[in-house]
């Protein structure tokens, strides 16, 4: 079973995360997935941003959803920046895209841009914490593989996720152990786990067998001794 890395929130250690420079860099650099996080404006738009508010990454301040898209477009998102559209990360990007839904309304306005690229619905990986957005993304995108993210990894987990209709399992490192993975393989899971943010902690990914692992910087992969294949990881040695 071979190991991938995902940009988180592009190379976000790097450069401004959740930036089409933040996404770009992470491609440059070598990963094998971006991972981005989707909330909707005030009217209806779907952007690329973690937090709730706009007040930790860029220079303004308020709730994501009390901003009108032109308005967060007027914001500065690091270096002159702005915060992108999902269809921008869509245009500019190549390969896999782990979307992460923050806010259950930026569903149907992404599903109504899916519905004009339908060619990019193979590239998504959506995933949540939330439960309820993981069934609804289960049913809405049964084609494409729909995580559901916990801190925690037990057998209660698979069994939520199964119920969800989810196939794939992003779990907290801190809690993993080989036993875990092999469990959720033999149900038919992709595990993924996090944060990894050393070598050792992309040594550690490997060696649980793990599917794939995020990292805010993803040069950490050629220090841990990998470099990064259409296939996975593979030893520089």
């Amino acid at each position: 079973m071979n190991t991938y890395v995902a940009g988180h929130r592009g190379a976000s250690d790097l450069v401004a995360e959740n930036t089409i420079g933040s996404f770009l860099r992470a491609l440059e650099i070598g990963v094998n997935e971006l991972e981005l996080d989707l909330r909707a404006t005030s009217d209806g738009q779907v952007v690329v941003i973690h937090d709730a508010t706009v007040d930790r990454t860029t220079n303004g301040t308020g709730a994501v959803g009390e901003f009108t898209l032109e308005q967060i477009r007027a914001l500065d998102a690091g270096d002159g920046a702005r915060i992108p559209t999902f269809a921008e990360v869509l245009e500019a990007t190549t390969g896999s895209l782990q979307v992460e839904i923050k806010d259950p309304k930026a569903i149907d306005p992404m599903m109504d841009i899916l519905r004009d690229r339908p060619e990019d619905v193979a590239r998504l990986a959506p995933t949540s914490f939330d439960t309820e957005n993981v069934a609804r993304l289960a049913t809405l995108l049964p084609e494409v593989c729909v995580g559901l993210i916990s801190k925690e990894s037990s057998v209660e987990l698979l069994d939520r996720a199964a119920g969800l209709g989810a196939r794939r399992v992003l779990v907290g490192i801190a809690g993993v152990d080989p036993e875990f993975v092999q469990t959720a393989h033999e149900r038919g899971f992709r595990v993924d786990v996090w944060p990894i943010d050393t070598p050792d902690q992309v040594r550690r990914a490997v060696e649980l067998g793990a599917d794939g692992f995020t990292a805010d910087d993803p040069r950490i992969v050629g220090a841990a001794g990998f470099r990064v294949t259409a296939e996975g990881l593979v030893p520089t040695n």
